[in-house]
C-alpha cells in the first residue's frame, strides 16, 4: 500500500482504538445521557452512529474506487472479505478482560486464550502457503 494510505489508516486505527477503549465500559444507563449535539442527542445515538458512519463511508469509498477505475481485483476482493472477518473478530474481543482468557465456555471447548493464540500462530501460515505457490508456479486444474 501507498505510504500515505498506510499513515492515514494507522491514524484512523489509533483514533478508533482510543474510542473503543474509552467506550467499552459504558453502562446501559450511561447510554441515556444527553450530548451537546441536536442530531445525536444521547450517548446511545452517538455509539450507534460510530458504526453507521464507518459503514456509510465504506460504501462511499467502494463507489469512489469504481468511479475512478480502481475497483478491486478478484484477489483484492477476497482479501477485503478477509478484512471484514477481521473486523468482526476485533468486535468479538471488545470488552474482554484478562480474567476471561482462561475460562473454557464448556468442557472440551477452547478458551479465549487458546483461540487467540491459535490465530496468532496461523496468521503467517497463510502467507507462507501463497509464497510457496508463487515459487513453484504449478497450476492446478481444479481447486
Amino acid at each position: 500500500m501507498d505510504s500515505e494510505i498506510t499513515k492515514l489508516l494507522a491514524e484512523i486505527a489509533a483514533a478508533r482504538a482510543q474510542t473503543i477503549a474509552r467506550l467499552t465500559e459504558l453502562s446501559q444507563e450511561e447510554l441515556r445521557f444527553k450530548t451537546d449535539n441536536w442530531r445525536w442527542n444521547t450517548a446511545r445515538r452517538v455509539v450507534l452512529r460510530f458504526g453507521d458512519h464507518l459503514r456509510e463511508h465504506t460504501t462511499q469509498l467502494v463507489a469512489a474506487r469504481e468511479d475512478i477505475g480502481a475497483a478491486h481485483t478478484m484477489p483484492q476482493r477476497m482479501l477485503a472479505r478477509a478484512q471484514e472477518a477481521y473486523g468482526e473478530f476485533l468486535g468479538a474481543v471488545v470488552g474482554l478482560a484478562d480474567e476471561d482468557l482462561d475460562t473454557a465456555p464448556a468442557e472440551g471447548e477452547w478458551t479465549i486464550r487458546q483461540i487467540l493464540q491459535h490465530l496468532r500462530e496461523t496468521e503467517a501460515w497463510y502467507l507462507a502457503r501463497v509464497e510457496e505457490a508463487l515459487k513453484t508456479r504449478e497450476p492446478v486444474d481444479k481447486d
